[in-house]
């Protein structure tokens, strides 16, 4: 029978609590990130409620566009105002975040890493475009708005004045700013049209 000394079996004891340790660190930032996710997106989705629930507006959430015959698209949330159309998406993302608006790629520091990450700005002016083909609608009526967490730090240049990326916090905020601008408002037949597509869609997909 093979004994451990005591140096030995002290060593071993330590390697399996830091084994364990490890794991549930491992644990706890994936389940960190996971309710980053739903937070954001849970805390965008409340915001936009009662703010179109006390304007009148319409507010659609997970909206699908058909991309080509194999891909669809997702505008995380769609907001219909006497004015605009707003094309929102929300994204989990923490740290600093630098670069362009048009660039592929924004430079980020997340957790004292740097890398690269997709820029969340190019899917939701792409959404916007989709949208607008998708529906005949004038690109100029559409608004895009890429809502992050409050903790993030954010230094993108170049951002054109129909698009936004934002806080959390700031996000009705922007959107009454963006609903603002001096234009026409909706012909009512277009945007009856509009809401009238969009029902359609809806009891489509019921079926």
């Amino acid at each position: 029978m093979f004994l451990l000394s005591n140096s030995q079996a002290i060593y071993i004891s330590l390697l399996i609590i830091g084994v364990i340790l490890v794991i549930l660190i491992f644990i706890f930032l994936l389940y960190k990130n996971i309710l980053s996710k739903k937070r954001i997106k849970k805390i965008t989705m409340n915001r936009l409620y009662r703010f179109a629930n006390v304007n009148d507006y319409l507010l659609l959430n997970n909206y699908k566009i058909q991309i080509d015959d194999k891909n669809e698209g997702v505008i995380d949330h769609l907001l219909i105002t006497d004015r605009f159309i707003f094309v929102i998406h929300d994204f989990n993302l923490s740290g600093v975040i630098e670069g362009r608006y048009f660039d592929e790629q924004l430079n980020a520091v997340i957790n004292k890493e740097e890398k690269y990450i997709a820029n969340p700005m190019n899917y939701n002016r792409n959404m916007a475009k989709r949208l607008a083909l998708y529906q005949g609608l004038d690109n100029s009526y559409l608004k895009g708005i890429v809502v992050i967490n409050n903790d993030t730090i954010v230094n993108i240049d170049e951002i054109p004045e129909q698009y936004a990326i934002v806080k959390a916090n700031k996000l009705i905020k922007t959107i009454k700013k963006m609903d603002g601008i001096k234009i026409k408002p909706f012909k009512e037949d277009t945007i009856v049209e509009f809401i009238n597509l969009l029902n359609k869609e809806n009891e489509n997909k019921k079926q």
